[in-house]
């Protein structure tokens, strides 16, 4: 049986995890190689297209991967398992953009790509909280009720809080960089977020608060890192 996939939607806000990862490619140099994996429709391709970074990626939805390939210089159908090592090796940044949770091992295929990739490489990781407070609500209550997306979309098979993403990654020898929380996605919530003044400070406020409490009320947390090599 083919397997569903529930569309994938855009997040173009301000503070969404793909807002972040746009900024800091935003600061590399021209040129620079970039692998998208799990490109979906070319979300980051769109984003950055006019960045001048060498895109590439890779997506196991041949329907997405046919909407995303315009905005990559080439993508690959598959898994980084089944991908060909040449594609893989030797990237200068790797994007791993809400991908993690839906990996049935998500430590053995970071070993097996980062052991391709030299000393210089950096991920960009974006993983969705569990520990966010509507979920912590959700259990008080009872519920544990799997929807079409968020953080318990129903494909995800990986749960995250921050502790349990950064242990992951130190495990594996990397070294964490920065490490970023964005907030509830109020425009998902409502227009009035986005469409009304008093919306717009409520959730600016909202966003202050996350940074101040991002365990609590991160709704994602945007990780960059490399590898942790000794001196």
């Amino acid at each position: 049986m083919e397997p569903s996939f529930t569309p994938y939607l855009d997040k173009p806000n301000q503070w969404s995890s793909h807002s972040q990862i746009i900024l800091y490619l935003a600061a590399l140099q021209p040129g620079t190689s970039v692998l998208d994996i799990g490109t979906a429709t070319g979300t980051i391709g769109r984003m950055g297209q006019n960045l001048g970074l060498r895109l590439t990626g890779i997506e196991p939805n041949p329907d997405w991967a046919d909407k995303a390939r315009p905005y990559y210089e080439a993508i690959e159908i598959g898994t980084i398992e089944t991908c060909p090592e040449q594609f893989l090796r030797e990237k200068q940044v790797i994007i791993l953009a809400d991908v993690l949770e839906h990996m049935p091992d998500p430590a053995q295929s970071l070993k097996y790509l980062m052991n391709l990739q030299s000393n210089d490489t950096r991920l960009i990781i974006s993983v969705p909280n569990i520990a966010n407070i509507s979920i912590r609500l959700s259990l008080l209550l009872g519920n544990w009720n799997y929807t079409e997306r968020g953080i318990l979309d129903k494909t995800h098979l990986q749960f995250f809080t921050r502790k349990t993403i950064l242990q992951m990654l130190a495990k594996l020898n990397l070294k964490v960089e920065n490490i970023w929380s964005t907030p509830i996605p109020l425009e998902k919530v409502s227009p009035f977020f986005e469409n009304s003044i008093l919306g717009r400070m409520i959730y600016r406020l909202l966003k202050i608060a996350t940074d101040i409490f991002p365990t609590v009320l991160g709704y994602q947390f945007v990780i960059t890192a490399r590898k942790n090599n000794p001196c």
